[in-house]
């Protein structure tokens, strides 16, 4: 159950990272770029956040870790997943940074380093797995339980507004929310398990 559109960029031979006769970015290109840094920004600063010793640090890091992707953009091999690559440019900007700063604070060693990067990118893949297994569950329901759950969630207001908004009392949307939940929570359970046996 892989997202192959949301991963890596479309194939070489239709998609080019850049204009190869001025060397600059297509704007095509840049789109990708801006696609997948978004998706995966969060993963990449957590895994910056988890082997550096202050937040500022992290903000720092990430900053430089930015920059740096975008630079090495359009060197990158579409035929590898973007989020290790982006771990793998973060992780050398996590070791300038601690180069740099060496007789200032105190760092994790390679390997623990090495091992909470393959941590963050385990658990990554599994809540990619899990957003995938949900959007899925979520087709399956009825009309009227995906209206409930458009209203609670989509909308975000209370139970007791979204009774009101669609005329049913808060009694019967307490129930109905709580058995949505158990139902999703199953079935996303049972879509996921095959993922993480294989």
């Amino acid at each position: 159950m892989q997202d192959n559109t949301s991963d890596r960029p479309p194939d070489s031979s239709s998609a080019p990272l850049g204009d190869t006769q001025s060397g600059t970015p297509s704007n095509e290109s840049v789109d990708q770029f801006v696609q997948l840094f978004a998706k995966h920004q969060r993963r990449v600063h957590a895994y910056i956040g988890a082997v550096l010793p202050s937040r500022n640090d992290a903000d720092d890091v990430m900053q430089e870790t930015s920059i740096a992707l975008w630079r090495k953009w359009s060197s990158f091999d579409q035929s590898r997943e973007f989020l290790p690559w982006a771990c793998g440019v973060a992780h050398i900007e996590v070791l300038r940074h601690r180069r740099k700063y060496a007789t200032q604070r105190v760092y994790f060693n390679e390997n623990l380093m090495q091992d909470i990067a393959e941590e963050v990118l385990a658990q990554s893949e599994i809540a990619e797995l899990r957003s995938e297994a949900l959007v899925a569950c979520l087709r399956r329901l009825n009309e009227a339980d995906r209206q409930l759950v458009e209203q609670r969630y989509g909308g975000g207001v209370t139970a007791l507004k979204a009774a009101e908004q669609l005329g049913r009392p808060p009694s019967t949307v307490y129930k109905a929310l709580a058995r949505i939940r158990r139902g999703l929570l199953d079935c996303v359970r049972r879509r996921i398990s095959p993922e993480l046996r294989g």
